[in-house]
């Protein structure tokens, strides 16, 4: 039998360390450790610390301190293969046998991570060539300081050159070509360089070795960005690049975002507000979120401003809920249209991604809102069918107690919904859309005025729009932009549950009604109404809101 590296590496992935010591000793969440009383020395006071991002624990008191298989053999005294062929019983692992290519398989894995490390050093020394000098200033001109630059390891790729390099350090072809560094010519079998005049981005295990790399081209080539082939040491589904930087940040308590590409990780992690990781061209993989709550637990999606952005964090919304847990899960941010964290960092700084951050929104919220969004929720066959799919993503949550808590809270708003579209003449006659409506009666002349009140009204305390919507949504405004600011409105709040004030506001600004909003807001302001702060409270905004409405329907005096 031969108990390799990778195996134990795959034994303490699989088993958290604190679920082993926890059958023990009574663990306390602190951050992201735990604590408890030692099981090595008789205490009163916790110093016993396990930390499961890291795999160890440590003692404060007696100095005790290892890792799963340490703890095991130390408490139990089994010896080392006994200790992992327990744990292995308990991952339901099978142990492996001896194989002689193992020992064969070891050292090839050890000859490529050096042929890495050594292709590395290559392409850093070529940035700070003479070759490089346009890469170098490419990568200044993004805002990069020399510290960041050093931190990832940033390279250029000549168009020539690592081919020898890699010859005149020993590494035989077979090695330089498994490990995708080298490749050859179809045509007439001439050997060449797989990366050229590219900016080179290493890509790293959990270990800080180098196991691929991902590039940039600096001209017109395409692709524009090429990673490194899948090797013995390199499964894409499997890594997140930017780990052992993220790693450092985490530990100082800042939140950690998934982003798409390399130049997001590195920008946010230079901009001291967050950690970053970013999967490899393709979409979230299980495994990777899996890695990043290694990390943290709850870290904040955060894709691209566009559709195909949008789209990336609603599959991944789908890959988290199998796979959801108590103390696990995700926010997803939304960024400005056609916009990346790194287009956010350099246009408005780091104040504009921690508003982003900051208003990052549940998973649960984001789930409700991907679905909504592609229904046109006033029809009721599309409400069905919105139901229909929430709930079906409901069922994919593998977890029990996970998938009744989610469950029981898309119920809710479903209810709600139901609520809201209690009467269906009343739908009929409002098409959120287009704005159509029969059978409405127009105000009274002269109420522009009170036309803005109203909204305003309805705009800060929302409650009083939905519980007043039969009616509302009978009546005609005379101004044409406040008619189709409160289209929008009651979509909104068809759309999305549970939003404030602000967050309404914000919805109706992005929609192009900031001019409107001022000649509301200015309204408001004059008479002391702009929300629960100025003054008013609810019952006295309901009273106000009845008034308007009897004002604009009383009958026409002839």
């Amino acid at each position: 039998m031969t108990i390799t590296p990778e195996f134990i590496e795959k034994l303490r992935d699989r088993i958290s360390l604190s679920s082993i010591i926890g059958k023990r000793v009574k663990l306390t969440k602190r951050g992201n450790r735990f604590i408890g009383l030692c099981p090595f020395h008789s205490e009163k006071t916790p110093s016993f610390n396990v930390n499961d991002d890291e795999g160890f624990f440590y003692c404060f008191g007696c100095g005790a301190s290892g890792d799963v298989i340490n703890y095991v053999r130390e408490t139990s005294g089994l010896s080392f293969v006994e200790s992992v062929q327990e744990l292995a019983d308990i991952a339901g692992i099978p142990m492996p046998e001896f194989r002689p290519q193992d020992s064969a398989k070891k050292e090839r894995n050890l000859t490529l991570l050096s042929c890495f490390e050594t292709a590395a050093e290559f392409f850093q020394k070529s940035l700070k060539s003479e070759q490089g000098r346009k890469a170098l200033n490419y990568l200044i001109q993004r805002g990069l300081t020399e510290s960041i630059i050093e931190e990832f390891r940033l390279g250029y790729a000549p168009r020539v050159g690592l081919h020898q390099y890699l010859q005149n350090k020993g590494y035989v072809e077979e090695v330089s070509k498994l490990a995708g560094l080298t490749s050859i010519s179809e045509r007439g079998g001439q050997k060449y360089d797989y990366f050229r005049e590219r900016v080179i981005f290493p890509i790293e295990n959990r270990k800080g070795q180098v196991i691929a790399f991902g590039a940039r081209a600096m001209g017109d080539s395409k692709p524009k960005y090429l990673n490194s082939p899948e090797s013995p040491s390199f499964s894409k589904k499997a890594v997140l690049y930017g780990w052992p930087q993220a790693r450092e940040r985490v530990k100082r308590n800042l939140p950690l975002l998934l982003v798409e590409g390399y130049m997001d990780v590195i920008s946010v992690t230079a901009s001291k507000k967050a950690a970053a990781l970013a999967p490899l061209g393709t979409a979230l993989t299980e495994e990777q979120i899996s890695l990043a709550w290694k990390l943290h637990d709850e870290p904040i999606l955060c894709f691209d401003g566009d559709v195909a952005g949008r789209n990336a964090a609603n599959k991944a919304i789908e890959r988290i809920l199998p796979i959801l847990e108590p103390g696990k899960t995700v926010r997803i941010a939304a960024l400005p249209d056609g916009s990346d964290p790194d287009d956010v960092l350099r246009h408005q700084g780091a104040e504009g991604l921690m508003h982003i951050i900051d208003s990052a929104s549940s998973l649960l919220d984001a789930t409700w809102s991907g679905k909504a969004n592609s229904h046109d929720l006033v029809q009721p066959e599309q409400r069905a069918l919105f139901w229909q799919e929430i709930r079906k993503l409901v069922r994919t949550i593998a977890h029990n107690q996970m998938r009744v808590a989610f469950g029981d809270e898309i119920e809710r708003r479903i209810q709600k919904m139901r609520d809201m579209t209690r009467r269906n003449e009343a739908l009929s006659a409002y098409n959120f859309n287009s704005g159509l409506r029969v059978n409405v009666r127009r105000p009274r002349t002269g109420s522009i005025r009170r036309t803005q009140i109203l909204l305003g009204l309805l705009i800060s305390f929302p409650q009083i729009a939905i519980d007043k919507f039969d009616v509302l949504s009978t009546l005609e405004f005379g101004d044409l932009d406040c008619e189709k600011l409160k289209n929008h409105l009651f979509d909104i709040l068809f759309r999305e549950s549970d939003l404030d004030d602000k967050e309404i506001r914000q919805h109706l600004y992005d929609l192009g009604y900031e001019k409107t909003l001022r000649q509301i807001d200015e309204m408001l302001s004059d008479l002391s109404l702009k929300n629960q702060n100025a003054g008013i409270e609810l019952d006295e905004a309901k009273l106000k809101v009845d008034e308007i409405i009897s004002l604009s329907l009383a009958p026409r005096r002839r």
